[in-house]
Protein backbone atom coordinates (compact mmCIF):
# COMPACT_ATOMS: atom_id res chain seq x y z
CA UNK A 1 0.00 0.00 0.00
CA UNK A 2 2.60 2.26 1.02
CA UNK A 3 4.09 2.10 -2.45
CA UNK A 4 1.47 2.19 -4.38
CA UNK A 5 0.23 5.55 -2.78
CA UNK A 6 4.53 6.82 -2.91
CA UNK A 7 3.96 6.06 -7.34
CA UNK A 8 0.85 8.32 -7.02
CA UNK A 9 2.25 10.75 -5.31
CA UNK A 10 5.27 11.11 -7.73
CA UNK A 11 2.88 10.81 -10.29
CA UNK A 12 1.12 13.83 -8.94
CA UNK A 13 4.06 15.62 -8.41
CA UNK A 14 5.57 15.16 -11.99
CA UNK A 15 5.78 18.00 -14.08
CA UNK A 16 3.74 18.95 -16.89
CA UNK A 17 6.57 19.25 -18.81
CA UNK A 18 7.62 16.10 -18.58
CA UNK A 19 4.55 14.42 -18.81
CA UNK A 20 3.94 16.15 -22.67
CA UNK A 21 8.01 14.86 -23.28
CA UNK A 22 7.22 11.11 -22.47
CA UNK A 23 3.66 11.79 -24.51
CA UNK A 24 5.95 12.86 -27.43
CA UNK A 25 8.52 10.45 -27.08
CA UNK A 26 5.99 7.73 -27.28
CA UNK A 27 4.26 9.17 -30.67
CA UNK A 28 7.73 9.68 -31.89
CA UNK A 29 8.35 5.97 -31.33
CA UNK A 30 5.15 5.04 -33.11
CA UNK A 31 5.84 6.83 -35.80
CA UNK A 32 9.08 5.38 -36.57
CA UNK A 33 7.22 1.99 -36.31
CA UNK A 34 4.37 2.83 -38.68
CA UNK A 35 7.51 3.86 -41.13
CA UNK A 36 9.78 0.94 -40.34
CA UNK A 37 6.88 -1.58 -41.06
CA UNK A 38 5.50 0.82 -44.51
CA UNK A 39 9.21 0.21 -45.67
CA UNK A 40 9.02 -3.59 -45.36
CA UNK A 41 5.70 -3.23 -46.91
CA UNK A 42 7.30 -1.53 -49.80
CA UNK A 43 10.20 -4.11 -50.06
CA UNK A 44 6.74 -6.91 -50.60
CA UNK A 45 5.61 -5.04 -53.18
CA UNK A 46 9.11 -4.53 -55.12
CA UNK A 47 9.48 -8.12 -55.18
CA UNK A 48 6.00 -8.89 -56.04
CA UNK A 49 7.18 -6.33 -58.79
CA UNK A 50 9.69 -8.20 -60.29
CA UNK A 51 7.71 -11.64 -60.11
CA UNK A 52 9.86 -12.41 -57.11
CA UNK A 53 7.40 -14.21 -55.32
CA UNK A 54 10.13 -16.41 -53.14
CA UNK A 55 11.33 -13.08 -52.44
CA UNK A 56 7.87 -11.88 -50.82
CA UNK A 57 7.96 -15.42 -49.12
CA UNK A 58 11.41 -14.58 -47.67
CA UNK A 59 9.22 -11.79 -45.34
CA UNK A 60 7.70 -14.40 -43.38
CA UNK A 61 9.06 -15.80 -40.65
CA UNK A 62 10.19 -19.95 -40.57
CA UNK A 63 7.32 -20.65 -38.11
CA UNK A 64 4.79 -18.11 -39.71
CA UNK A 65 1.08 -19.02 -39.90
CA UNK A 66 -1.06 -17.80 -42.73
CA UNK A 67 -4.30 -17.52 -42.12
CA UNK A 68 -7.01 -17.24 -45.13
CA UNK A 69 -11.30 -17.73 -45.20
CA UNK A 70 -13.17 -21.34 -44.51
CA UNK A 71 -10.13 -22.01 -41.81
CA UNK A 72 -7.64 -22.00 -44.54
CA UNK A 73 -3.96 -22.11 -42.72
CA UNK A 74 -0.69 -22.07 -44.43
CA UNK A 75 2.40 -22.88 -41.70
CA UNK A 76 5.92 -23.18 -41.77
CA UNK A 77 8.75 -22.16 -44.36
CA UNK A 78 7.93 -25.11 -46.72
CA UNK A 79 4.21 -24.17 -46.86
CA UNK A 80 4.47 -20.54 -47.34
CA UNK A 81 6.84 -20.42 -50.19
CA UNK A 82 4.40 -23.21 -52.24
CA UNK A 83 1.47 -20.48 -51.64
CA UNK A 84 3.68 -17.99 -52.69
CA UNK A 85 5.04 -19.23 -55.37
CA UNK A 86 1.39 -21.01 -56.20
CA UNK A 87 -0.12 -17.25 -57.16
CA UNK A 88 0.00 -17.05 -61.56
CA UNK A 89 0.53 -14.59 -63.57
CA UNK A 90 1.33 -11.81 -60.86
CA UNK A 91 0.87 -8.10 -61.99
CA UNK A 92 0.91 -5.62 -59.11
CA UNK A 93 0.16 -5.71 -55.36
CA UNK A 94 -0.31 -2.51 -53.11
CA UNK A 95 -0.38 -2.69 -49.03
CA UNK A 96 -1.93 -0.47 -47.12
CA UNK A 97 -1.46 0.40 -43.40
CA UNK A 98 -4.38 1.77 -42.13
CA UNK A 99 -2.98 1.28 -38.48
CA UNK A 100 0.21 0.12 -36.84
CA UNK A 101 1.07 0.08 -33.30
CA UNK A 102 3.15 -1.98 -30.86
CA UNK A 103 6.62 -2.03 -29.40
CA UNK A 104 9.88 -2.15 -30.96
CA UNK A 105 10.53 -6.16 -30.93
CA UNK A 106 6.50 -7.07 -31.96
CA UNK A 107 4.17 -4.84 -33.96
CA UNK A 108 0.93 -5.25 -35.40
CA UNK A 109 -1.16 -4.10 -38.71
CA UNK A 110 -4.14 -3.70 -40.10
CA UNK A 111 -4.06 -3.25 -43.30
CA UNK A 112 -5.75 -3.29 -46.90
CA UNK A 113 -4.09 -5.74 -49.88
CA UNK A 114 -4.98 -5.12 -53.14
CA UNK A 115 -3.56 -7.87 -55.52
CA UNK A 116 -3.30 -7.70 -59.40
CA UNK A 117 -2.97 -10.68 -61.72
CA UNK A 118 -3.70 -11.82 -65.51
CA UNK A 119 -6.40 -13.85 -65.54
CA UNK A 120 -7.63 -14.96 -69.27
CA UNK A 121 -6.31 -12.08 -70.94
CA UNK A 122 -7.91 -9.30 -68.15
CA UNK A 123 -6.40 -8.18 -64.85
CA UNK A 124 -7.77 -9.61 -61.82
CA UNK A 125 -8.01 -7.23 -58.75
CA UNK A 126 -8.61 -8.82 -55.50
CA UNK A 127 -8.93 -6.76 -52.16
CA UNK A 128 -8.62 -7.48 -49.07
CA UNK A 129 -8.49 -6.61 -45.32
CA UNK A 130 -5.48 -7.96 -43.11
CA UNK A 131 -4.32 -8.21 -40.11
CA UNK A 132 -0.50 -9.42 -39.43
CA UNK A 133 1.61 -9.36 -36.48
CA UNK A 134 4.87 -8.41 -36.95
CA UNK A 135 8.47 -9.78 -34.93
CA UNK A 136 12.08 -8.35 -34.88
CA UNK A 137 14.20 -10.94 -35.52
CA UNK A 138 17.77 -10.47 -33.39
CA UNK A 139 19.75 -9.08 -36.56
CA UNK A 140 17.15 -6.34 -36.47
CA UNK A 141 14.31 -6.99 -39.80
CA UNK A 142 10.83 -7.44 -39.35
CA UNK A 143 9.48 -10.76 -40.46
CA UNK A 144 5.19 -11.75 -40.18
CA UNK A 145 4.78 -14.37 -37.59
CA UNK A 146 0.92 -14.63 -38.08
CA UNK A 147 -0.61 -13.49 -41.15
CA UNK A 148 -5.13 -12.96 -41.07
CA UNK A 149 -7.37 -12.23 -43.90
CA UNK A 150 -11.01 -13.00 -44.21
CA UNK A 151 -11.61 -12.98 -48.00
CA UNK A 152 -11.75 -10.69 -51.13
CA UNK A 153 -14.24 -7.42 -51.36
CA UNK A 154 -16.40 -8.46 -54.87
Amino acid sequence: MHRLLLAALLFLCTPPALTAQAGSQAGAQATSLRAEIEAVNRGMEAAFAKGDLLGVARFYADDAVLMGPDGERVRGRAEIDRYWTGIRNPRRWTLEALDVGGSATEAYQLGRSSLVQLSDGKERTSVTDFIVIWKRRPGGEWRIAVDMWPGSAP
